[in-house]
């Protein structure tokens, strides 16, 4: 075996892997002593709730990792719960990817709970996960206004999912030293 001092700070096992559930389950085992890992990339792996699940128990233990990629994974509501109970061990965290993942408005919720813990944010990217206009929005503004370092902001199905003025007002005056995107908008 590596010993700990010859273990990569990073892995990138993104696109056409194809991990699935059973490959995240093998990878978790490996992830869980890589506790010096700083930056990870899981995108375009299929891993769905149940790898991300496995997954998110190793992440937990990752308290070094300052960029996470889980884009493009179908984790759903219930993987978004798993990374989040991860992410509130992850205080070195600045950038988060969880694209196009379906977390719709009870992921998200649960993903802000842990977001508006990690002060260190930079990069937010949350586009294309089925948040819909008239859900309740109120924690992930409360993590945005609890995240002073948060520069970028992508939410770029947002707008397309029938926004109000009002709650975009209210999106960009949660964190307002981030650029804010979504189509047509940029600050």
């Amino acid at each position: 075996p590596t010993p700990p001092s010859r273990m990569p700070n990073g892995l990138h096992l993104r696109r056409s892997n194809r991990l699935g559930a059973g490959g995240a389950n093998a990878l978790a085992g490996a992830l869980g002593r890589m506790d010096e890992m700083t930056h990870l990339n899981l995108s375009h792996n299929m891993l769905t709730a149940e790898g991300t699940s496995a997954v998110a128990e190793s992440l937990g233990r990752m308290d070094k990792m300052t960029r996470l990629d889980l884009s493009f994974n179908s984790i759903g509501a219930e993987g978004a719960r798993a990374v989040a109970e991860s992410l509130g061990r992850m205080g070195r965290m600045t950038w988060l990817n969880l694209r196009n993942n379906d977390l719709g408005v009870e992921g998200a919720g649960a993903v802000a709970g842990a977001l508006g813990r990690m002060h260190k944010m930079t990069q937010l990217i949350v586009s294309f996960n089925s948040l819909t206009a008239g859900e309740d929005f109120a924690p992930l503004l409360h993590a945005l206004a609890a995240m002073p370092t948060l520069r970028r902001l992508h939410a770029d199905d947002w707008d397309s999912s029938g926004l109000s003025p009002f709650m975009k007002n209210r999106i960009a005056a949660a964190a307002p030293a981030a650029e804010v995107t979504w189509p047509g908008r940029q600050q």
